[in-house]
């Protein structure tokens, strides 16, 4: 049977990347493009991290082609 969503350990790292930015949010400002790029790269982690339960829920849509099982 098919585990279907996020792991516990998928929804913990999941969080990592907005707790990033919040703090990141804070700290002083050095390019106009900081708080463009951050949130950026943010979403990219969440994607892949959302993938994995993509996978486990329909593997012929998403393939793993590393082969390990997740």
């Amino acid at each position: 049977m098919a585990e279907f969503g996020l792991t516990e350990a998928e929804q913990a790292v999941l969080k990592m990347p907005g707790e990033f930015f919040r703090a990141f949010e804070r700290l002083p400002q050095l390019h106009p493009a900081d708080l463009e790029e951050v949130p950026f790269h943010a979403h990219a982690l969440g994607r892949i991290v959302g993938m994995r339960a993509a996978h486990r829920a329909h593997p012929d849509l998403v393939p793993n082609p590393a082969g390990t099982q997740i």
